[in-house]
């Protein structure tokens, strides 16, 4: 008995000590973000779906047409997914007063192909900018973003992923809106230091550049049809893994996105559910550590009650340094951005954090979630 506990003690620590060796890995690569210097003027494609989008797309496009970048060099396109709402039209009032913006309708998508993928696909296909930046129907930017983005594609630079965040709203809990907050920035801070040490494992389509020769070079999303989510984050790695090109962070505030809540603790679920869908297609070294991760939550689930029945400290020791490593990453890349307010969710955040990835892995695994009114499994069946 005392040698299998012996052994079980060791395997909590080696899940822990590659936990923490990882997250001091994207520590250092904060220390190596630069900001953009490229003083070119491409032309730029912003591509943007919507599906039943009509509260909100009017804002997006407007964030959109008030940019300090040069009109003539860049366009909007809207591809409307289906929508059963007034999103189309909406779209096609705006496009009647602006000539830089446009809608592209889709009446329907291939059989086993991915709709999320099929309709960037469509955007993408019909535009013909240098530059593809990507950002969601729900999102607001800035008015120097599309500059500031444009600012870090240097000439061997493939990629660009910039900063989204949460957007407080009247109708939702302080909870709710704390955990999506710092739960999105956290994840956007191992992402960040990944990137800088060229190893990137996730980014968010809401905030995304995209040199189009480097879209071509990788295939675009040919070999990614059937993932339901994480297009985005596969293809980045994909370009990065290229020879001739490289991936770099937007950190500046001027680069970052808002992006709005979702309202209720099902819809995040469900959410979550559809991030962790595509991890399964990760390069081995990143398959690691979030099993390692994987693990070390489930462990520390069903032993921390456990332990507090037989007043046994080991896994609160472990889950206090799991803490600390956390705040003091993600407060780094807090001042870095210059986000105010971000640690003051962090403690009842990180309560939770561990049984809601647990359920989200879960349900991804063995369920299905829902998108726009579709639900969905993490991956589709292919062509017949």
């Amino acid at each position: 008995m005392n040698d299998f506990l012996s052994i079980f003690w060791l395997v909590m620590l080696a899940l822990t000590a590659i936990y923490a060796g990882q997250l001091l890995v994207f520590y250092v690569g904060l220390s190596r973000l630069r900001p953009g210097r490229n003083e070119r003027l491409y032309t730029v494609s912003v591509v943007i779906a919507a599906r039943n989008e009509e509260h909100h797309i009017e804002r997006c496009v407007a964030s959109l047409l008030d940019q300090d970048y040069p009109a003539e060099k860049y366009t909007i396109t809207v591809v409307d997914d289906q929508s059963t709402d007034r999103t189309g039209d909406i779209i096609n009032e705006l496009a009647r007063r602006n000539r830089n913006l446009r809608l592209l309708q889709l009446r329907g998508h291939p059989f086993g192909v991915s709709p999320i993928i099929d309709g960037i696909n469509e955007a993408i296909k019909s535009t013909s900018g240098e530059i593809i930046l990507r950002t969601d129907a729900d999102c607001v930017v800035g008015p120097h973003w599309i500059s500031s983005m444009v600012r870090h594609f240097n000439d061997d630079v493939g990629v660009i992923s910039g900063l989204t965040l949460i957007e407080k709203t009247k109708d939702i809990s302080s909870l709710l809106f704390g955990f999506q907050f710092i739960d999105l920035f956290s994840q956007t801070t191992c992402g960040a230091g990944a990137i800088a040490m060229n190893a990137p494992v996730n980014c968010n389509g809401s905030n995304l550049g995209i040199r189009r020769k480097a879209f071509e070079d990788v295939g675009g999303f040919e070999s990614m049809l059937t993932v339901n989510s994480g297009s985005d984050s596969l293809l980045a790695q994909r370009i990065a893994a290229t020879p001739q090109w490289r991936m770099r962070f937007a950190y500046e505030p001027e680069s970052h996105a808002t992006t709005l809540p979702v309202l209720s603790w099902r819809q995040l679920l469900h959410q979550r559910m559809r991030w962790a869908g595509h991890t399964s297609h990760y390069r081995f070294s990143t398959l690691v550590f979030l099993g390692a991760s994987f693990f070390l939550y489930l462990l520390l689930f069903f032993l921390l009650p456990v332990s507090l029945f037989y007043f046994y400290p080991v896994p609160y020791i472990i889950l206090a340094f799991k803490f600390a490593i956390d705040y003091r990453i993600i407060s780094r890349f807090a001042r870095l951005t210059r986000v105010d307010g971000v640690m003051k969710y962090f403690f009842v955040s990180e309560l939770i954090h561990i049984p809601i990835i647990l359920a989200a892995v879960f349900g991804s695994v063995f369920g299905s979630f829902e998108w726009k009114g579709r639900r969905m499994k993490r991956e589709i069946a292919q062509h017949a």
